[in-house]
């Protein structure tokens, strides 16, 4: 008989390697499917709710590509270079936290955007502009390229512990301001707070002196924002989570090697879930 911790780690490498680069495939398809129709289609062009979910599935493309696909083919090679090499330790961080950054502020572009754009007051509905998206997004690449200089700082890799952050103070603003406000609880308010405004809004939309093709462009795209809002909450909180309780409780090489299988699995599931995020698309 096959022993409990054995299947453990089987599921958890299947987990690992084979479910993550099937969402690799799918996502990369998926995100491509939607750039193609939000650039090509006369219906969603110089529309700054399309323009956000365009520029989002760009850099959702990137995510899967530097941590799912990088993960998994990791997990099957068996070698890990951010535990050996300083460079790719630091740079991989960078990147991962600069693209996290700019998927999640455009998701919250997208929900401010189209409740402006479906907004019953005209001043409301004149802010939304399609050369003020391009400013935001603009404004947001620079932004997080600054912002992220600050995690490769703290990178480092110890013997037996990995590439990590190990500075307690900076574990401190990773776990409770990077993760638990910059990447959960303030995108997640704000997309969620405006996505379902602009649900509000499109049920009364009726009233307003509106072409018909714009009023269901304008339902269509708060549907693919709402779903995506929805997505993306369910997706972070689990992550967030798990992230924060990594940070603040380091690997213990001594811990029992049961509770280590234990702990990989749950991570595991956990970041899977959490890939789902950059997964689904919208057509």
């Amino acid at each position: 008989m096959v022993p409990t911790d054995q299947i453990i780690v089987s599921i958890t490498y299947i987990i690992s390697v084979h479910v993550s680069f099937f969402a690799v495939i799918t996502g990369l398809i998926g995100n491509f499917i939607n750039i193609l129709v939000f650039t090509q289609l006369k219906l969603f062009r110089r529309n700054q709710s399309a323009f956000y979910l365009t520029i989002g599935s760009i850099f959702d493309c990137l995510q899967l590509i530097f941590t799912t696909l990088i993960r998994a083919t990791t997990t099957t090679v068996g070698y890990d270079p951010t535990q050996t090499s300083l460079i790719w330790c630091k740079l991989r961080i960078y990147l991962v936290q600069f693209i996290a950054t700019i998927s999640l502020g455009t998701v919250c572009f997208a929900a401010i955007d189209q409740y402006l754009s479906t907004s019953y007051h005209n001043q409301l509905r004149q802010i939304s502009t399609f050369k003020l998206a391009q400013r935001l997004v603009g404004i947001l690449i620079i932004l997080a390229a600054l912002y992220s200089i600050s995690f490769p700082i703290f990178e480092e890799i110890r013997p037996s512990l990995g590439c990590a952050t190990y500075n307690p103070s900076f574990n401190y603003f990773y776990s409770f301001v990077h993760f638990c406000i910059i990447l959960g609880i303030l995108p997640m308010v704000v997309s969620s707070s405006f996505s379902f405004l602009a649900y509000q809004n499109v049920r009364r939309i009726i009233r307003l002196q509106i072409p018909l093709v714009r009023r269901r462009l304008d339902r269509q795209l708060t549907a693919m924002i709402l779903v995506r809002v929805a997505l993306f909450v369910i997706t972070t909180s689990s992550f967030v989570s798990l992230r924060i309780y990594q940070i603040n409780s380091p690997a213990n090489p001594n811990s029992d090697s049961y509770s280590m299988i234990i702990v990989q699995f749950i991570k595991t599931i956990f970041t899977e879930i959490y890939t789902i995020n950059y997964v689904v698309f919208d057509f």
